[in-house]
C-alpha cells in the first residue's frame, strides 16, 4: 500500500523501535488505551499484546483493511475517523493515549488531547526530533516557547529515545523523537478549567515578542506602570525574556495580573 501524501504517512518499519514505545506505555488496570494513527499496524501489533482492548483512530479506510489482516481476530476496537474530529474520552477513562503524529498535525493533536485533561493519565507520542526537543526544554534555552508552557502545564515531558529518518517508509527529512508525559493529578487546582485557554492565550501573546524583555513583552496586558507593578509583585525581574521563565513562573504572572 502506498503512502499518502495528503495524510502525511510515514509508515515506522523498524519493530524493534515499535516494540520500544509499546514497552513504554504504563500498564494499568483501571485504564484504557488508545492509539492514534495505526497506519498498517507496526506499533498496534506489539500494543495489542499488552493491550488486548486497544482502541485505534485512523483516517485512511485502505490502512484499516491492512491494520485488521496484521492483527488478526481480538477484543481490540478500530475508528475509523479524524482524531481531530473524535471524542477519546468516548472509549473511556483514564485513557492512556499513544501513537506516531502526523509531522503536520502534531500541535493540533496535543492541544485536543491534553484539553481533556484529567480525563488523560499519559500520553506516549513519537514527534519530529525538534518538536521533542522544545515540548521538554527547560527554562533559559532557545527551545523554550509557547508549546514547551503550553505542554508543561499538563505535566513533566521526558524524552524517552530518538528515531532514525530510515526507521520509516518513505523516509522522512528529519529525525524523530518518542516523549512521554504523564498528567499532573488535580489540574483544575493548578489552574481552573475555566481559566486555561484565556492563561494559554497570555503566555502566547508574550511569546510574540520572546528576545525582549519582559517589561517589553508584555505589554499587551497595559502600560509600563502596570506590568513593573506586577513583575515587582511576583518577584521576576522585569529584564528578563520569555524564554527564561518556567510554567510556574507564568502561572504566577497570570493569576498576578487576573487578580490586579
Amino acid at each position: 500500500m502506498a503512502p499518502k501524501k495528503r495524510f502525511g504517512q510515514h509508515f515506522l518499519t523498524a519493530p524493534a523501535y515499535a516494540r520500544r514505545i509499546a514497552e513504554a506505555v504504563e500498564k494499568e488496570a483501571s485504564a484504557h488505551i488508545l492509539e492514534i494513527g495505526p497506519g498498517k499496524g507496526a506499533l498496534s501489533a506489539y500494543l495489542v499484546k499488552r493491550f488486548p482492548e486497544l482502541h485505534c483512530i485512523e483516517i485512511d479506510p485502505d490502512c484499516i483493511a491492512a491494520l485488521r489482516q496484521k492483527l488478526g481476530e481480538g477484543t481490540y476496537t478500530i475508528h475509523q475517523g479524524d482524531i481531530l474530529e473524535f471524542n477519546c474520552i468516548a472509549v473511556g477513562t483514564p485513557l492512556h493515549v499513544v501513537g506516531n503524529l502526523p509531522y503536520s498535525l502534531g500541535a493540533m493533536i496535543l492541544k485536543k488531547i491534553l484539553y481533556y485533561g484529567n480525563a488523560i493519565r499519559s500520553i506516549t507520542f513519537m514527534v519530529q526530533r525538534e518538536v521533542a526537543l522544545r515540548i521538554a526544554a527547560s527554562p533559559g534555552v532557545k527551545e523554550n516557547g509557547f508549546l514547551t508552557i503550553f505542554c508543561q502545564f499538563f505535566g513533566k515531558p521526558k524524552i524517552l529515545f530518538n528515531v532514525p529518518a530510515g526507521a520509516f517508509f518513505p523516509r522522512p527529512n528529519v529525525e524523530s523523537a518518542v516523549f512521554q508525559m504523564k498528567i499532573y493529578e488535580n489540574l483544575n487546582e493548578r489552574l481552573s478549567r475555566a481559566q486555561w485557554e484565556d492563561f494559554f492565550g497570555f503566555v502566547d501573546k508574550s511569546f510574540k515578542k520572546r528576545r525582549k524583555m519582559l517589561i517589553n513583552s508584555l505589554d499587551h496586558i497595559g502600560v509600563k506602570t502596570i506590568i513593573e507593578t506586577l513583575l515587582n509583585k511576583t518577584g521576576i525581574a522585569p529584564t528578563q525574556r520569555p524564554e527564561e521563565l518556567g510554567v510556574d513562573q507564568w502561572l504566577l504572572l497570570y493569576k498576578g495580573f487576573t487578580c490586579a
